[in-house]
């Protein structure tokens, strides 16, 4: 393993298909998640199977304890990855992993700051100096200057005010402002992005950062009525950073702002960017226009594979996000008419309820709402839950809707 792991470090290897690169001539890239005020469920999934889809990268996910959890062994060895990918925003890290995140920069260490990763730590100096620009947690004038484009010419605006804000969501034109730089080059110099919060009065140290591409706020929108930047560059002793404010994900199955294929194609690069300084990946076929988004054509892998969300079925406790089971019913009523597929479903299901690990609100949940698919191999698995006083109810359901 290349992180330490103490106390609840839980490092999740995903199988998703690299179909470009052999493993040996793969970079290693970590994704650091587990507290955010977005889906990083889902998002940290997605960031790993467009990251592995460059052929450029192999990743792990790192998760953290949840928020209010004690985050003492949290304890991460940054130093074997050739880029780190922050989809995090929550509780301070503790003072080793965060020396050791800022040595790895130092050290020409790759990262790439996703979304609200940009909200992440109003309070740690370096943290804020690595990143460029931020929003939130109660940023303000004392944490850097507003910086957005302005006829032409980037604007470091002192003015005081909160830092961060967006309007609601809608699809917007993304502009480069360095069209020649690695990342950019070969893309059109406008792009329709689509639907996603549009960041804007991002303020901080803003040192070494160079803006590669803004968006305009519109105050139609509930925007600033500037140029608001987008993609961004920041060097930090020997390491490089690429900041993106693009691609939330929120709580629905899709997200359309991560599905983007300007997004998707603009985060491959970036991160190949981080890693090594160069790109060397070919402009793709399919790419936004300046009037319509694209959705990326391999997001469809994404949604078809159950694996991600099986852990998170078994550890269901009401009160939690039911949304790994929202996207099997959803897999099972696109695939009815596929029987392999089926057959990968109803052995998951068929798993989950046999298992031990499984907890009892997981049970409830496949006996109530999926019953109705079960044939009668499910009849023995019912009828021995049925023997269970706390799920006797349910499997009963179950039983009745097979029949006799």
């Amino acid at each position: 393993m290349k992180i330490k792991i103490i106390s609840i470090l839980v490092v999740l290897s995903i199988a998703l298909v690299n179909f470009s690169c052999s493993q040996d001539s793969t970079m290693d890239a970590l994704i650091l998640t587990g507290q955010n005020n977005h889906n990083w469920q889902r998002s940290s999934i997605a960031l790993k199977s467009i990251i592995e889809k460059s052929g450029k990268f192999t990743a792990e996910i790192a998760v953290s304890p949840g928020g209010g959890e004690d985050m003492s062994g949290f304890i991460i060895d940054f130093s074997p990855y050739d880029v780190v990918v922050l989809d995090y925003t929550g509780d301070d890290w503790p003072g080793e992993t965060r020396n050791n995140f800022v040595r790895y920069v130092e050290n020409g260490g790759g990262v790439v700051v996703y979304h609200a990763a940009s909200n992440a730590f109003p309070d740690w100096p370096e943290y804020n100096e690595i990143i460029g620009l931020g929003g939130w947690g109660g940023r303000d004038e004392g944490s850097g200057p507003y910086v957005y484009i302005s006829d032409g010419e980037v604007i470091r605006d002192e003015s005081p005010g909160r830092g961060g804000s967006h309007g609601s969501e809608h699809e917007f034109q993304v502009q480069s402002y360095k069209p020649s730089h690695p990342i950019l080059s070969g893309l059109p110099e406008k792009w329709m992005h689509a639907q996603d919060e549009l960041y804007s009065e991002l303020r901080g140290p803003a040192k070494n950062l160079e803006i590669l591409a803004y968006a305009h706020a519109d105050e139609e929108f509930g925007g600033t009525g500037r140029n608001e930047p987008m993609l961004m560059t920041i060097t930090y002793g020997s390491g490089r950073i690429f900041h993106t404010v693009l691609g939330h994900a929120g709580g629905g199955l899709f997200f359309p702002a991560m599905e983007c294929a300007g997004f998707v194609t603009t985060l491959q690069r970036g991160a190949e960017w981080a890693a090594t300084g160069k790109v060397t990946q070919e402009p793709p076929s399919s790419f936004p226009t300046e009037t319509e988004s694209l959705r990326w054509g391999f997001f469809e892998d994404i949604y078809s594979d159950i694996t991600p969300i099986k852990k998170r079925m078994q550890d269901y406790e009401i009160g939690k996000s039911d949304d790994c089971f929202n996207i099997l019913k959803k897999l099972i009523a696109e695939n009815l008419d596929n029987q392999e597929q089926m057959d990968e479903y109803h052995d998951v299901i068929r798993e989950l309820l046999k298992s031990r690990k499984s907890t009892l609100d997981c049970k409830k949940i496949l006996l109530k709402d999926f019953s109705w698919i079960a044939d009668d191999s499910y009849r023995d698995i019912y009828e021995e839950l049925k023997q269970n006083q706390e799920l006797s109810d349910d499997a009963g359901y179950a039983l009745g809707m097979i029949g006799n």
